[in-house]
């Protein structure tokens, strides 16, 4: 994972992103395990909504604690999860003995959006 939080949360750069699969899903939470590679992301290309989506936390107890990368393709095959409004529905995932919601920093739903899709973990 990468660790970020709200105030450390770049506004421009790339920055190399740790991706990751899922070894296990039991529909509502996926066990991931590093694939041992990373994937690029320009931050500078975040929307300014997209920013403010990604740096928001959801309270006191619910921060933003790091980004990760998922493959598009296994997300895109998750029918209980969703991202759009008005029905969202996050994605659980437990990375390195710890929980988190899952977010994707901007989603399409189609697979132009490359390989990997990159998610925000909050706590």
């Amino acid at each position: 994972m990468y660790p970020i939080t709200r105030e450390t949360f770049p506004r421009t750069g790339i920055i190399e992103i740790p991706c990751y699969s899922a070894a296990s899903y039991d529909g509502d939470t996926a066990i991931l395990q590093p694939e041992g590679v990373t994937t690029p992301v320009d931050f500078s290309q975040l929307t300014q909504e997209e920013f403010e989506s990604a740096t928001h936390d959801q309270g006191r107890d619910v921060m933003v604690r790091g980004l990760a990368a998922l493959e598009t393709r296994w997300l895109l095959g998750l029918p209980e999860v969703t991202f759009r409004p008005p029905y969202r529905k996050p994605l659980g995932v437990r990375l390195e003995g710890s929980w988190y919601y899952a977010w994707p920093l901007r989603w399409h739903g189609t697979l132009d959006g490359g390989e990997y899709t990159v998610v925000r973990l909050s706590n």
